[in-house]
């Protein structure tokens, strides 16, 4: 009678299938809310450690050089830009003017020791800058801004719940703080 009997596929039944993937359609709604905050905090993240970077950059250039390097924010609230432009190298013996301030729409015209130094407009779509006025320039003797003082802006993330506030101190150190008032964003010490 052995081999009277029915062979059996091994496999996955139609309903087994079903219910595998109602299991997992149930899981990924209960996952989407959290993984979309999880990129506005990404996003976020990533445009203020791109400025943060460009800052200190551009304080160590200017020391390292002797030269005096302007950083200035531009463009609208919603599609701004950052960048930094150290003053011209001095020639025939003369001492380096100071530094003007470049228009990062054109990231071209913002030149930090030969090369391009700037976050161009549109590269953190959704974010956004509520201090596009923000200008100061680095000292080229010890890295201090001026005017003497702190400058700030603060940036918003796509969907205006996380804030974070980018500090400069008078010294030309940049940090980062969570603004009062905003949920919390791990990593980041609160205002």
């Amino acid at each position: 009678m052995a081999g009277s009997e029915k062979s059996r596929a091994s496999g996955f039944t139609l309903i087994e299938l079903m219910v595998t993937l109602g299991v997992l359609a149930i899981l990924a709604v209960l996952a989407a809310p959290s993984f979309s905050d999880f990129i506005d905090r990404y996003r976020l993240r990533g445009a203020v450690d791109d400025a943060v970077s460009l800052i200190s950059n551009a304080r160590a250039e200017a020391v390292k050089n002797d030269r005096d390097v302007s950083i200035a924010f531009g463009g609208a609230t919603a599609d701004w830009c950052v960048g930094a432009n150290a003053a011209v190298e001095p020639t025939g013996g003369r001492p380096a003017a100071g530094a003007e301030p470049c228009d990062c729409r054109a990231v071209s015209t913002c030149q930090v020791g030969g090369q391009a130094l700037a976050v161009a407009q549109g590269s953190h779509g959704g974010v956004t800058v509520n201090s596009v006025a923000t200008s100061f320039i680095f000292s080229s003797k010890l890295g201090v801004i001026s005017p003497l003082g702190t400058a700030s802006a603060t940036f918003t993330s796509p969907s205006a719940k996380y804030d974070l506030r980018l500090n400069v101190n008078a010294l030309g150190q940049a940090a980062v703080c969570v603004p009062s008032g905003k949920p919390a964003i791990a990593g980041v010490s609160p205002c």
